[in-house]
């Protein structure tokens, strides 16, 4: 049968299968299904972990001499294979079909491995496995599956993130579960009460000093092309990861271009203010900028946005730093020039 990841603990706790199938690109996943099994598993006495892992001159034997004889510790134990890219080949998948079909209640086998086409799922030791096991697919998670996941794990450590703060973690580690994982277990530890946005846990994340991206924020809306500049420039001496620079960038973009919105439909700069929830002492600079920049710049600034976060992604700034200074610089006001990148990400860019 076939669950995802998230649904994994549930459906231990129902009770335990005799098989495992675990597949997939994403490690993290894969490793954490893996634990899941083995912790809900141990509770119950199996207290043994067999390790093999495939390769060429693996002795698929070994495995079923190992799933028929006794533990030498315990009464029960879990054995786990590691795949990898290996595929089992027709004596050992007539092997893994014989275990299908007399499974061991004293023994649990979990079978971990890369991600599998419908080739492997439909082969008859996969299908005969699957039929009294379970088949856990461990894809990489975007959009809002990330974000579910994100918040249970957040809920197994009893934290709460906003969700501007949310959506940094997972801007500043760039989708990898493992990073986003250690840093919620940092927050554990801190033992921060209520709930943590993005002002609070973005110190935890860079060693910042005096001046950090929320400075940013501020001369953004001002239009300070010289504090702009000033903060940048220190920001780049810390090595601030970019992708942090870059979250600043984006919030302020998103926030005045819904709230410029919010004017064309004719809605005063009070009313805005407290639908947008704009702080009292942001509230001046905010109408500044409203009223500095037009549609048009706005919609150009959304543009390089774009731009910067493919390029970033693919390895290809001349300079980081620099194109985040040409962009912060476009809320002053149009600048006559644009900032030169690979002609592979313009060309990926206009598609």
């Amino acid at each position: 049968m076939r669950i995802y990841p998230n649904q994994l603990v549930a459906q231990l706790k129902q009770g335990l299968t005799p098989f495992y199938l675990l597949f997939g690109e994403e490690a993290f996943l894969l490793n954490q299904a893996a634990n899941q099994v083995k912790s809900i598993a141990k509770a119950q006495g199996f207290d043994e972990i067999i390790r093999f892992a495939a390769s060429p001159q693996f002795d698929w034997q070994e495995i079923v001499q190992e799933y028929a004889s006794l533990s030498l510790f315990a009464n029960r134990k879990i054995i786990e294979l590691e795949l990898g890219d290996s595929k089992p080949n027709a004596a050992a998948s007539k092997l893994l079909q014989s275990l299908a079909q007399n499974p061991n209640p004293d023994c649990i086998l979990v079978i971990k491995g890369e991600k599998v086409g419908n080739d492997i799922q439909r082969g008859a030791w996969f299908k005969a496995l699957d039929k009294h096991g379970l088949f856990v697919p461990c894809y990489p998670l975007q959009g809002k599956q990330l974000f579910a996941w994100l918040e249970q794990q957040c809920q197994s450590l009893n934290l709460r993130l906003s969700a501007d703060a949310k959506t940094l973690l997972v801007d500043y580690n760039q989708d990898n579960l493992f990073a986003i994982s250690q840093e919620l277990e940092k927050l554990s530890l801190l033992n921060i009460s209520g709930e943590i946005n993005a002002q609070t846990l973005a110190p935890t994340l860079v060693n910042q000093s005096r001046l950090d991206v929320f400075d940013l924020s501020d001369a953004l809306l001002k239009g300070d092309s010289v504090q702009i500049s000033k903060v940048m420039l220190k920001l780049k001496q810390e090595n601030v990861e970019p992708t942090i620079i870059l979250w600043a960038l984006v919030r302020e973009f998103d926030s005045l271009q819904a709230m410029q919105h919010a004017i064309a439909n004719g809605e005063s700069f009070n009313a805005i203010f407290s639908q947008f929830k704009v702080w009292k002492n942001k509230q001046a600079i905010t109408e500044q900028a409203l009223r500095r920049l037009t549609h048009v710049e706005l919609n150009a600034l959304g543009d390089v946005l774009a731009e910067f976060d493919l390029a970033y992604k693919q390895h290809q700034h001349i300079d980081a730093y620099q194109h985040l200074l040409h962009i912060a610089l476009m809320f002053v006001g149009p600048l006559p020039f644009s900032v030169p990148f690979n002609a592979k990400v313009e060309q990926y860019a206009n598609l």
